[in-house]
């Protein structure tokens, strides 16, 4: 326990558990005169300027002030859990552990077991943010079937920048309000969602992280540099393509004059960096990581299957409609790795099918770089495309109904092994 490293979900530095610094929390006040000889009333422990905090925010805040842990023998070495620490200026308890690179809050839990973590990340327009929001929706849902606690972790520079409260309010406009989500703006370092996620069977634990980076920073190999230690550091990672972006689909769709109201990029474009950083880090090994390689907005393919040559028979339901996953609609909660294993061969069909969606040489990039430990999924994160206005376009009742969002995390936590996921 002693040697436990922690992964920032913030900067994405690695530190030793016995680094962890404390942050004080004292918000007291007390009375102090001013030279005019008013009394006022000031913090009892003053913010300060912190460089490091500043430096990866790009910010200039104050801050409460962050000490060194001094954690005792038994603390070093992991055998009892870190106990308070006090102030070195107002003496108050503090238990607000904090990343000794950046200075930001970080989960206790996540310090006294370690994290490890799966990073989901995407290109441009490809549906990434509705996709992880989608798929927290379905994690709470169905946590029972699967033998897992989700908790979204309360850390943050605020209120609003917890991911417990970024996901409430992006799950009113998607569930309630049925708007998709807005573009995400690149900036210098955008906030992690993070969610803890515990095997109820074998207690095991790890950090599902997404990292809200605009797509256009995965568009060239130096903005990657700069922003892709989840690619070095994840134990798995979901990966975001836009299906509509494939030319096939956009020009089957655009002959029809079906509108695709969010800006279609060249998801090969994100791919080929990604190809080029493992080929360029070798000894990284990132392919033998499980990365999930998951088509957004696949209800495309499904409701225009005819026009696309695509046979889609096993993507249906008794209805044909987008059937869901079986450990879902099943009454077993059973997982078939087999379905998956058939879905993820049947959109490898339609990516060297000239006649389908004409995209071999991506394939064929991927299966060699990646061999078994990459598996392509088809999702829809909404259950419908968008209009102009940017409101979901829904069926039947109405209700927004992710289809298939689990599978990849699901396949992932199986590759990992050791969570307990019961399968056929």
């Amino acid at each position: 326990m002693s040697n436990v490293t922690i992964l920032c979900p913030y900067c994405f530095t690695p530190f030793d558990r016995r680094a962890v610094q404390m942050q004080c929390v004292n918000k007291t006040e007390k009375q102090e005169m001013t030279e005019q000889g008013i009394y006022r009333r000031v913090p009892q422990c003053s913010p300060i300027d912190d460089e490091k905090y500043n430096n990866h925010w790009g910010t200039q805040t104050k801050i409460k002030r962050v000490f060194d842990a001094n954690l005792t023998f038994g603390e070093r070495h992991g055998w009892k859990p870190i106990q308070a620490k006090r102030c070195p200026i107002c003496d108050i308890e503090t238990q607000k552990f904090v990343c000794p690179h950046c200075h930001n809050w970080l989960p206790a839990e996540m310090i006294e077991k370690g994290s490890e973590i799966i990073s989901v990340v995407g290109g441009p327009s490809s549906g990434k943010s509705n996709y992880i929001v989608a798929l927290i929706h379905q994690l709470m849902k169905y946590q029972n079937k699967l033998g897992l606690s989700v908790t979204l972790q309360q850390v943050g520079r605020n209120d609003e920048e917890k991911t417990s409260n970024m996901y409430k309010a992006a799950k009113k406009k998607i569930f309630e309000d049925k708007e998709a989500l807005q573009k995400t703006q690149e900036t210098k370092n955008p906030i992690p969602w993070i969610i803890r996620l515990e095997s109820r069977i074998t207690k095991k634990a790890v950090y599902l992280v997404f990292y809200d980076t605009a797509g256009e920073s995965f568009r060239d190999a130096e903005k990657m540099e700069r922003d892709a230690l989840y690619f070095r550091y994840s134990r798995a990672v979901i990966v975001a393509f836009d299906t509509l972006a494939i030319p096939k689909i956009k020009k089957v769709l655009e002959k029809k004059e079906i509108e695709n109201y969010t800006e279609a990029y060249d998801y090969t474009e994100m791919w080929n960096t990604i190809k080029a950083f493992s080929q360029g880090h070798k000894s990284y090994k990132l392919n033998e990581r499980p990365y999930a390689f998951v088509f957004t907005k696949f209800d495309a393919v499904i409701d225009n299957c005819e026009d696309l040559n695509c046979t889609v028979d096993n993507f249906l339901d008794k209805d044909d409609n987008f059937k869901n996953s079986q450990f879902i609609t099943d009454g077993d909660g059973l997982v078939s790795k087999e379905e998956m294993k058939e879905n993820s061969d049947t959109i490898e069909s339609y990516l060297k099918d000239s006649d389908i969606w004409d995209e071999e040489a991506f394939v064929t990039d991927i299966k060699n770089e990646w061999g078994e430990n990459g598996q392509f999924f088809g999702v829809s994160a909404l259950g419908g495309m968008t209009d102009s206005a940017m409101e979901i376009q829904t069926k039947g009742d109405g209700e927004i109904k992710p289809i298939r969002v689990l599978d990849p995390l699901v396949w992932i936590l199986i590759k990992l092994g050791d969570f307990g996921i019961k399968c056929k």
